[in-house]
């Protein structure tokens, strides 16, 4: 069985071989993932806001506020496509980190998200 909880909404699913379980969490990861830069393809936190703009926001706020002209100087190009692809492949389960990710990168993510 399968159950899905969210937004206090609960649906249960019930298979009828071994083989639906990987079928349907294949598809759901699928539908999960935010393969698009439009506003629809994107996963959504509890306030409906884009998790890709939630996490860099908190982020910044909390580690970057006291760096002079963090929108103006430029991440590694290599570490921000890193970093989108993991945000479009599965935005839940990036943890921005101060000691794995640096301010310019995640600034650089967070103004190409709103290019």
């Amino acid at each position: 069985a399968l159950v899905l909880v969210e937004k206090g909404r609960t649906l249960h699913v019930q298979g009828t071989t071994r083989m639906d379980f990987p079928a349907w969490h294949t598809d759901i990861q699928a539908a999960a993932g935010g393969k698009g830069n439009s506003l629809r393809d994107q996963q959504l936190s509890r306030n409906d806001i884009p998790i890709i703009v939630d996490s860099c926001i908190a982020f910044i706020t909390q580690y970057g506020l006291r760096h002079e002209g963090i929108y103006r100087k430029n991440g590694a190009k290599s570490r921000i496509k890193l970093l989108i692809e993991e945000f479009r492949k599965d935005a839940r389960n990036v943890k921005l980190r101060i000691g794995e990710n640096f301010i310019e990168d995640v600034t650089d993510v967070l103004k190409r998200f709103f290019r």
